[in-house]
């Protein structure tokens, strides 16, 4: 109706002239029910402004939005061209009661629109059936800040082009959504429904009445059960749940600071590594876990950290969670201990509890960790690994000869032994050195080869040097280690440069991959397209035309200028009609459509000649477009545009 409309007021301006203007306006229907919107159109005819709908707010709610123009030039006298312009706003009405209402005039420009008649009727009990919503809760006498889950559930009957529902909502009620929807299949008296299920976890902050708001579902479902396609116009459906009302408990008398209403909750411990070799000054980790069921996770009391004798502790931020599973919400609480015992024996941990109130059996219950005792053994002794770092070697090392020849056996000399010696055993030593070996002296080759010895595990090595020669053996020994590290970084590092560069230079080569193959994907689609825009199928305007309905017709028609024009469709059927030749048979049935569909928009008869003709009308079509030079392109015509701007509201999906 609303394009029916549109055009013959296309047809208007023709004798219009540029310094006239006029607002109309037009509803989609003169009857609806309570729960349905209504579609007001706007065209304002040469005038300028803004569309002013405050008149509207006393008894509709505007949940819809759009809004085109048109630009046309049409030919005058002396050759000369007019340019008048169309603009149209769509506004999708909800009323806000039943009733007989006189839709008030809108303004543009301070031009004023015709008043409508509209009548609103109460709801069918078998409409309500068609699309209808539930919400139900586990429990209405919870107690004060304990979970109430609530379901919602939709049930629909007929096709649902989009839809949004609310959240439940409600003074000092705390709501949170959770998990994902649930589809399922239900029958109800006998009909079958596609049911959404949602689920909401709510939790009431104060004692006494609440009242939980009713939920709204709002859907576009088809105007006409047997419409299908982008082009079908679609009406609006409200649904609201019934209110509930829950009566809260208040808290009773426990005794204790921290109010806790749960389903359940638990405590668990565990120690990385195990307990079982619990050394002094070797710290232990331990992990306590709180769990409680259908409460949030801001609910969960503080660990207190207890202190212990012989143990100093070291706790860690706690870090909370929630989770969801078939009780609603699960909140998790975890706190690490670092243990570290100060004395050996036995260290007894003290128990651990938390006091809790259970909503399932309204009593006062404790969660509770169990007394542990840990056994401390002896701190490990660290003299081994402090001979290693002095360089003292093995036993054998230790008790290799001073010198050849020499009756005695003393440690070689190191930085750790000779700080530990008296002068008098130095002295002794380094006169043994000088008396047994005057003449002796060792190469640094000899050096080199002592110390490569020591480091394979050859004590004979050691026999060869002594004193201070072996504190420069070592040097080497440690010197050689250390050129073999650096050896071992500098090569793991190339390697690990080498890496980087290999993937930024792969990730580079996938970029490049990834736009030609775009590309190509995009030339291809073109080619695609083209070859499908230049093969349109008519099946559906054949359909529409065996039919006796020109509406529908008229559908199909608009339907295949979407496919063969996408860039700049026509909106009408005049705007189609002037794509094919002048005098062609195909745009005077299109021409004569339009007519017909005007005058039955006035009252008028069906025209059953032009029923009986539109058979013709896809052979005709596809005639015109087989001989393309007949086809006339929209980009003759650079003096009609049309802009379009959409600022409709939209609904989430359900």
């Amino acid at each position: 109706m609303r394009w029916l409309l549109f055009s013959v007021l296309l047809a208007m301006t023709s004798s219009l002239s540029a310094q006239q203007g006029t607002v109309k306006s037009e509803l989609s229907a003169s009857s609806v029910t309570l729960d349905e919107s209504v579609t007001l159109s706007i065209f304002a005819i040469g005038v300028e402004g803004e569309l002013d709908t405050s008149a509207l707010d006393q008894d509709f709610d505007i949940v819809g939005r759009s809004s085109s123009r048109q630009i046309n030039s049409i030919g005058g006298s002396n050759n000369q061209s007019t340019v008048s312009s169309v603009v149209t706003w769509t506004l999708e009405l909800m009323p806000r009661k039943a009733g007989v209402f006189t839709v008030p005039a809108v303004t543009v420009g301070g031009m004023s629109s015709e008043l409508l008649s509209l009548t609103v009727n109460e709801i069918s009990a078998s409409a309500r059936r068609d699309v209808f919503v539930e919400a139900t809760v586990d429990t209405r006498t919870p107690w004060v800040q304990s979970q109430v889950l609530m379901s919602v559930r939709v049930f629909q009957g007929i096709e649902i082009v989009d839809g949004g529902l609310s959240d439940p909502a409600g003074k000092d009620i705390q709501v949170e959504r959770i998990g994902k929807d649930v589809y399922t299949n239900e029958e109800r008296d006998g009909r079958r429904y596609s049911v959404t299920e949602r689920r909401f976890a709510l939790f009431p902050q104060k004692s006494g009445s609440l009242q939980i708001d009713p939920v709204v579902l709002s859907v576009s479902v088809p105007a006409n059960a047997g419409q299908r396609g982008i082009f079908s116009s679609t009406r609006k459906l409200t649904r609201r749940t019934d209110s509930l009302q829950l009566e809260v408990q208040a808290r009773p008398s426990t005794g204790t600071a921290w109010w806790l209403p749960a389903r359940s909750l638990t405590l668990a411990s565990n120690w990385a590594g195990g307990n079982t070799d619990a050394r002094v000054d070797q710290p232990l980790t331990r992990t306590v876990t709180m769990r409680g069921v259908g409460i949030l996770d801001s609910q969960l009391p503080d660990i207190s950290i207890p202190a212990i004798d012989g143990v100093s502790l070291y706790a860690e931020e706690p870090v909370k969670a929630m989770v969801v599973d078939e009780l609603g919400l699960q909140a998790e609480q975890t706190i690490k201990w670092a243990l570290i015992p100060q004395r050996e024996g036995e260290l007894v941990l003290p128990a651990v509890s938390v006091e809790w109130f259970n909503t399932e059996t309204g009593k006062t219950e404790t969660a509770m960790l169990p007394e542990e005792i840990v056994s401390v053994g002896p701190a490990v002794d660290t003299g081994h690994a402090s001979s290693a770092l002095s360089g003292s070697g093995t036993e054998e090392a230790q008790a290799a000869p001073l010198s050849e020849g020499s009756g005695e056996s003393v440690p070689p000399l190191s930085v750790d032994t000779t700080a530990e010696l008296p002068d008098s055993t130095l002295a002794a030593i380094t006169s043994e050195r000088s008396t047994s070996q005057p003449d002796k002296t060792v190469t640094e080759a000899e050096r080199t080869d002592t110390a490569l010895s020591i480091e394979n595990g050859n004590p004979e090595g050691s026999q060869l040097i002594s004193g201070t020669d072996a504190l420069q053996a070592q040097i080497a020994s440690l010197q050689t280690v250390s050129n073999r590290w650096k050896l071992t970084a500098l090569t793991l590092l190339g390697l690990w440069v080498t890496s980087l560069a290999f993937v930024w230079w792969r990730k580079r080569d996938l970029i490049r991959r990834e736009k030609v193959a775009g590309k190509r994907l995009g030339a291809v689609r073109k080619h695609a397209n083209a070859a499908y825009q230049s093969l349109a199928p008519l099946a559906a305007v054949e359909a529409a035309c065996t039919g006796s309905d020109p509406a529908a017709v008229r559908g199909a028609l608009l339907e295949w200028a979407a496919r063969q024009w996408p860039e700049q469709s026509p909106a009408t059927l005049t705007a189609l009609a002037s794509r094919f030749d002048e005098g062609g048979a195909a745009r005077e049935l299109i021409k004569a459509l339009d007519a017909s569909l005007y005058s039955r928009a006035q009252g008028a008869s069906a025209n059953t000649d032009l029923i009986s003709r539109l058979g013709e009308l896809p052979g005709h079509m596809a005639k015109a477009q087989a001989g393309k030079k007949r086809l006339i392109k929209a980009e003759k015509y650079p003096h009609t545009q049309a802009l379009s701007d959409k600022a409709g509201r939209g609904l989430p999906e359900l």
